[in-house]
């Protein structure tokens, strides 16, 4: 005798195979219904024997058409979720039907899915070490609001895109915005290393970019250096150099900003580093600070190379002009008295050019040092430097303010006043 129960169980298990071959879209409910007729067809083979044939032919028949309709549920029910569904229900080793997934046919883009898998893991993985490199040089020093906002948005966009890879929840968020996007499911891992790749590309752009955001910084440095911002200027600067420390004009900047300061040490590092990218105003700093230390044969060097770079580079003539004062005054220290000489007249040749002297506000200090170097040679005319000296005169640092006193002295001495139309 057949047993009722069978027929009802195989009754429902071919509806429900029924219904899946006439539906377009197959959903969630209909697989589990499937799933669970077939379960109540093996409960009720078990209880049945013998199994007659025209059943037994059926449940084959049935479990035929179950798995050739295993990739299009497979579209629809994932990897995951199958293992997921397999975890709450614990089906018996035999029950091959809760194990669809491995059933679907492979499409032959998915032997290489083990490569687009490595390309992507290796892809995320570069992707937040440049992160790290970014936002390491916006955040040196106090990244401030506009560092702040230039990490965060980099920062969500690769963190979620290595989170859709190292954890659960981020893979089936992902794999379900990929479902909804109608990506194939042999073509998911492509779609994922593009998306990693698209984050690279981003990365990358934004990197590249750091040399420019530098230099915004240095610009904004400069116009809090020239409105007495120092304390702002330092900072601007010192975030231009963590951005791109090959900025070679916030170095030079830089430089200045401690000179201005007396930080004598600090400038000198950064206009070293000036120097090295043959900076000329660079070098004419560098050397004055030696001179002042007295280290007279560093300060010629400098200065001689700084005027060969800038007669390579056509450098203004105030930079020419600075380079072949501060060069008389390391030959005045030296006792060169005729190499001063020569090289302070040339220092003013390019002050007095009509063409160029209106770039020069204050041509004095070669005039000063000249004046010192003909009362040495007992030269005659020496007066008239001392004049020039203290007409032109600044106290803009320390050893101006030393020469402008000096030619104030001789000029009393002599019987003669002095305007200073340049203090």
């Amino acid at each position: 005798m057949i047993d009722p129960q069978l027929d009802t169980t195989l009754k429902h298990y071919k509806t429900a195979i029924d219904s899946l071959k006439e539906t377009g879209a197959i959903n969630v409910e209909q697989v589990l219904d499937v799933l669970n007729a077939r379960n109540a067809v093996q409960v009720a083979l078990k209880e049945t024997t013998p199994i007659p044939t025209s059943r037994l032919k059926l449940v084959l028949d049935l479990d035929a058409e179950l798995r050739k309709q295993a990739q299009q549920i497979t579209k629809v029910i994932k990897t995951e979720q199958f293992a997921q569904w397999r975890e709450s229900v614990h089906p018996s080793a035999e029950a091959w039907w809760w194990k669809l997934e491995n059933l679907a046919p492979v499409h032959k883009w998915d032997n290489l899915d083990w490569l687009w898998k490595g390309l992507t893991v290796a892809g995320w993985t570069a992707n937040l070490s440049l992160l790290i490199n970014i936002a390491t040089r916006f955040l040196s020093g106090g990244a401030g609001l506009l560092g702040a906002s230039a990490v965060i948005l980099p920062s969500i966009l690769a963190l979620l895109q290595a989170s859709s890879e190292l954890t659960k929840a981020g893979k089936e968020g992902f794999e379900k915005l990929l479902t909804k996007l109608n990506i194939p499911q042999h073509l998911q891992e492509e779609a994922k290393l593009g998306s990693t790749l698209l984050m690279t590309g981003f990365l990358i752009s934004f990197w590249l970019a750091l040399p420019s955001i530098s230099q915004l910084y240095n610009n904004q440095g400069k116009n809090n250096y020239n409105n007495g911002k120092l304390g702002a200027a330092e900072q601007d600067y010192l975030k231009a150099i963590s951005l791109d420390a090959d900025n070679v004009d916030a170095h030079y900047n830089l430089g200045n900003l401690y000179e201005k300061l007396q930080e004598f040490d600090k400038a000198k590092k950064h206009y070293q580093i000036a120097v090295g990218s043959d900076v000329p105003d660079a070098f004419n700093n560098l050397a004055r600070l030696y001179i002042l230390d007295k280290k007279y044969p560093q300060a010629t060097t400098l200065l001689q190379n700084g005027l060969l770079k800038a007669e390579e580079q056509n450098s203004l003539p105030k930079v020419r002009y600075d380079l072949f004062k501060n060069l008389g005054w390391v030959r005045f220290e030296q006792g060169r008295y005729n190499e001063a000489q020569a090289t302070l007249l040339a220092a003013i040749g390019i002050a007095n050019n009509p063409e160029t002297a209106k770039d020069f506000r204050n041509s004095s200090s070669a005039h000063c040092i000249l004046a010192q170097v003909m009362e040495r040679q007992k030269q005659p005319t020496v007066l008239e430097q001392w004049q020039k000296c203290c007409q032109q005169g600044s106290t803009l640092n320390a050893e101006e303010d030393t020469w402008l006193y000096l030619a104030q002295q001789k000029l009393k001495k002599a019987g003669r006043g002095c305007e200073n139309a340049a203090n």
